[in-house]
């Protein structure tokens, strides 16, 4: 169970039983001396003593979960733009691939001896400027 769900069944259980101590503490404490009239609001103090920072906690925790899911909304749509811009650059890359192909074909270089003398540097073949 979350967090926050043990902390909201549990409030008001607590603060019924944080109202209650304060109030038998008030009665039975040796050399304290409440008079009957008071234990009611003894009660409700001792009760608001609890609901106070509980409703507080809970509070931050849901916005911490609002924050939380904007930033899962923001990384997710991140995300998808890097996968969208690698993918288009992905294709461009292929693109380029296809105009750096050199085909020596039709460079002059058809017989093995052009080829050869390419190689060495000795002559340029023919019909390369």
């Amino acid at each position: 169970m979350p967090l926050n769900r043990l902390v909201a069944l549990l409030t008001p259980v607590l603060a019924l039983a944080a109202g209650g101590c304060a109030t038998w503490l008030a009665q039975n404490f040796p050399g304290v001396n409440i008079p009957q009239d008071t234990l009611q609001e003894i009660f409700i103090a001792g009760a608001v003593a609890v609901l106070a920072p509980a409703l507080h906690w809970l509070h931050g925790w849901q916005k911490w979960e609002a924050r939380d899911a904007i930033a899962v909304a923001a990384a997710d749509a991140s995300d998808s733009a890097h996968a969208a811009a690698a993918e288009e650059a992905a294709v461009d890359d292929d693109d380029e691939d296809d105009d750096w192909d050199l085909d020596l074909d039709h460079a002059g270089l058809d017989d093995d001896e052009d080829a050869l003398a390419l190689e060495a540097g000795d002559e340029q073949p023919a019909g390369v400027a």
